[in-house]
């Protein structure tokens, strides 16, 4: 029984590995080679329609690099009486949405190798949510702000490396990038191929079995909920190994992860709480901290919804 996990876990892993390393590569060099950068020119209507100002655009900018240091900005200029609380509020949850676009960075590598098609569709599904919320505030400064006409100026621009300065930039953090893949990927393949051997996933489904009636997802797909609480590379792995073997269809497992998504969303507080009330202090964190979560959970539970009425 080990011997055969542990040889099916090495197959896997030399299955997926290269693909991960080679995408995490191309992922950072395109972002060396300034790639994101062809997309200036969407700042200004989403600026303009949003009623927000020209600083806030550049925020919005900054946010493809670090979200923090685009909340922080925004802070900044709010204490400054640059931008009022709602224009703060507002402009911290566009933020978010350049955030969700990098991920995919970390996430295609890993979710393109496990899951194929399917990856990409839930990761599609995913960055519609983050738009879906976006186009939501927007609206909402459109109609609770002032409009205001200022010409945008673009932060001033290096000029890009060559491919092989990119390539060299890249070395580097995608080194540590496929570190903490990696890391965590390795280990859990081993443990998911184990506890697979031993029948404890099966076991654990049956456990479940009561409250599946309370969720619309298959009872076969309980257990990746229950790995994404712990680690979303065991879920993933998991619904790569239920979808290979045909006990889950493609779209049974959207399902099960965009339920997840659902399910576990209390559990991602821990990482929000400390960056926006570190930002923005106690009051003004948790208030745009439960605007952009709130927001994100009704369209989540949105799209979650239809594909359940689809399924």
């Amino acid at each position: 029984m080990l011997l055969t996990a542990i040889i099916n876990s090495i197959e896997y892993l030399f299955r997926i590995v290269p693909f991960i390393i080679l995408g995490v590569i191309l992922a950072e060099v395109l972002v060396s080679l300034g790639w994101f950068d062809k997309f200036d020119f969407l700042v200004r209507p989403i600026t303009n329609f949003g009623h927000l100002k020209n600083e806030c655009g550049v925020s919005f900018l900054t946010a493809f690099a670090s979200t923090s240091s685009a909340n922080a900005s925004l802070k900044s200029m709010y204490d400054q009486g640059v931008i009022k609380e709602n224009e703060m509020v507002i402009a911290s949850v566009l933020n978010s949405f350049p955030a969700i676009v990098m991920h995919w960075r970390n996430l295609l590598p890993v979710l393109l190798p496990l899951l194929g098609a399917t990856g990409v569709v839930y990761l599609g599904l995913l960055t519609l949510v983050g738009l879906l919320k976006t186009l939501i505030v927007l609206v909402a400064g459109h109609l609770l702000l002032e409009a205001q006409e200022i010409p945008f100026e673009h932060p001033g621009k290096k000029e890009p490396p060559s491919l092989r300065e990119a390539f060299e930039e890249s070395l580097e953090p995608a080194r540590k990038t496929i570190y903490r893949i990696l890391s965590v990927m390795i280990p859990v393949t081993f443990l998911v191929f184990i506890l697979t051997e031993m029948g404890v996933f099966d076991l654990l489904g049956i456990y479940l079995q009561p409250i599946s009636e309370f969720l619309p997802v298959p009872v076969e797909g309980l257990p990746v909920i229950a790995a994404l609480f712990a680690s979303k590379l065991a879920a993933y792995t998991l619904a790569s190994n239920l979808m290979e073997q045909g006990v889950l269809s493609s779209l049974d497992i959207i399902l099960v992860l965009m339920v997840g998504n659902i399910v576990t969303s209390l559990g991602t507080l821990r990482i929000y709480v400390p960056h926006y009330v570190g930002i923005f202090g106690p009051r003004l964190g948790m208030k745009t901290m439960l605007v952009s979560q709130v927001l994100r959970m009704f369209v989540l539970i949105g799209i979650t919804g239809f594909i359940f009425l689809i399924h």
